[in-house]
């Protein structure tokens, strides 16, 4: 199958719906879903991989100039129609018949539930130049990832005291909890699937982020040890500066079920389209391995 994700220029919500369109005519496993919509009325895509009872979901792009994320995962997406319709490879795992305990292949077993650009508006601010690099939030000037209901008065709080008050390019957490349209939409769909495991996907570090507060869900720990090794990333605990408000803040709190940050590459954020090729090598199987371990586990 030839290639439908660029991987070498600046990605775009247009480019994302041509590539989702080109996916869906691929694979008779999947299913494309709009989940809302942006401040700026873009869609909020949903790509759903699988017919299995288990569901899953992983997302990207919360922030604007993390818009790499959305590459990445759309990418996988490819990799996994590829994957179903050819019986290929995954990042040289065998995903049709993961362990001798899979007696079905995953697809038939699990939904992969793909939100591949959460924040379509900044990204496509960002990636056409209309603000700068460092922007993070959404068209209205609000963080996506601290507008979640999961400590988010304590969130204010730490925001507040380093300056961020208002509207503006970064880490302004709303004027309320789920202020945001993209923020309700990541919620609604999230109650409406049910998944068992979440991996949110940002920039940069190579950190995977498993914990939130003192919640312990089952099965967190073994996986983010898996994902880990897969990876090469480092366990770490979330930097205050970024805690509380999260959509895994929120995901962990609300259903107390393993929930993932994983930040992707190392640099400066916005990391440049030239690195894609880098940080897939290591991001691919940690995606994998969520998928192996949710099979066998779950």
């Amino acid at each position: 199958m030839q290639s439908v994700v660029p991987t070498n220029i600046p990605f775009t919500s247009d480019i994302l719906s041509k590539c989702i369109q080109k996916l869906e005519s691929r694979c008779r496993y999947m299913n494309v879903s709009v989940i809302g919509h942006s401040l700026q009325r873009r869609p909020i895509y949903s790509l759903s991989l699988g017919v299995g009872p288990i569901s899953y979901l992983y997302n990207a792009a919360h922030h604007a100039n993390e818009w790499i994320t959305s590459v990445l995962l759309t990418r996988f997406a490819e990799d996994c129609v590829r994957q179903i319709n050819q019986d290929a490879h995954v990042c040289n795992a065998d995903t049709k018949r993961l362990t001798p305990k899979a007696k079905y292949p995953w697809y038939e077993r699990i939904t992969l539930h793909m939100v591949l650009m959460v924040n379509p508006d900044g990204v496509d601010m960002v990636t056409k130049g209309v603000v700068s690099d460092i922007w993070k939030a959404n068209a209205r000037g609000v963080d996506l990832n601290s507008n979640y209901p999961a400590g988010w008065e304590q969130a204010r709080t730490h925001k507040y005291s380093r300056g961020y008050t208002s509207f503006g390019p970064r880490d302004f957490v709303g004027p309320f909890p789920l202020s945001e349209p993209e923020s309700q939409a990541m919620v609604t769909y999230t109650k409406q699937i049910d998944p068992v495991v979440t991996l949110s996907l940002h920039t940069q570090g190579e950190e995977i982020y498993w914990r939130y507060a003192d919640y312990m869900p089952h099965g967190a720990r073994e996986l983010a040890v898996c994902l880990s090794n897969a990876s090469g990333y480092l366990l770490e605990e979330v930097p205050s500066e970024s805690s509380h408000g999260g959509y895994r803040d929120w995901f962990i709190q609300e259903y107390n079920r393993p929930g993932f940050t994983i930040e992707c590459g190392l640099g400066k954020n916005p990391l440049p389209i030239s690195e894609f090729d880098n940080i897939y090598l290591k991001i691919a199987p940690l995606l994998m391995e969520a998928l192996r371990y949710t099979v066998v586990s779950f």
